[in-house]
């Protein structure tokens, strides 16, 4: 499993990792037999952002968008450096859920102007927080966090964000269909949520995030 996080916003540490960050996961196709079915569900997805990110072993987690190694130390640690960071971006959400389809908008901002020489890009991504899979090959048979899609795209929407600008992204989105009909894994719409975040591409960190449940 290849693992990328997000810091969230908050002020202090607390023993609830989630209290810190906005975790997400993509699945690989290694070791041995690669047939992790939230990899097979949507491979280019998984393919395309773990070889962004160079996740070449797993467990393997980036913070804020660099790597931190499967050292636990480092996966508790790492997130502290950015407790003290202010963004200048802003994301807000609004929308509602139907079963198994969701109707939202989300909307970003930036204070200030950005570097035209820079590749800043938005991403939206349907999340399902808990996913059991009974036939785990490696014993791990609860998984959380799973990216379903992204809704922009695997590599985003490449925005130029201009001062006190307001850019807004409407939705509609369903479950996949083989989601809903594949016999392997367990989960349940109620755990499902939708992670956005602002990244330079470039240099792969993350410049804000939010995560957001119906």
């Amino acid at each position: 499993m290849n693992s990328f996080t997000n810091q969230s916003s908050v002020n202090s540490i607390s023993a609830e990792l989630d209290s810190i960050w906005s975790r997400i996961y993509y699945h690989v196709w290694w070791p041995s037999p690669g047939n992790d079915p939230m990899y097979a569900l949507n491979p280019e997805l998984n393919r395309t952002r773990s070889e962004f990110y160079a996740g070449n072993f797993t467990p393997h987690m980036f913070t804020n968008g660099f790597d931190s190694g499967s050292s636990l130390t480092s996966w508790l640690d790492d997130p502290k450096k950015y407790l003290n960071t202010v963004s200048t971006y802003e994301i807000s959400f609004q929308g509602t859920k139907s079963d198994n389809t969701v109707n939202f908008e989300v909307t970003t901002s930036n204070m200030k102007n950005i570097d035209d020489s820079r590749d800043i890009r938005l991403f939206v991504a349907t999340v399902m927080e808990k996913v059991v899979y009974p036939e785990s090959f490696n014993g791990n048979y609860e998984h959380k966090n799973v990216v379903i899609d992204q809704l922009l795209g695997n590599s985003g929407k490449q925005i130029q964000y201009l001062a006190n600008s307001n850019y807004t992204d409407n939705f509609n989105w369903s479950m996949p269909e083989a989601w809903k009909n594949n016999s392997e894994i367990r989960w349940s719409n109620s755990n499902l949520k939708v992670v956005v975040w602002i990244q330079d591409f470039s240099s792969k960190e993350i410049l804000q995030s939010s995560e957001f449940k119906f």
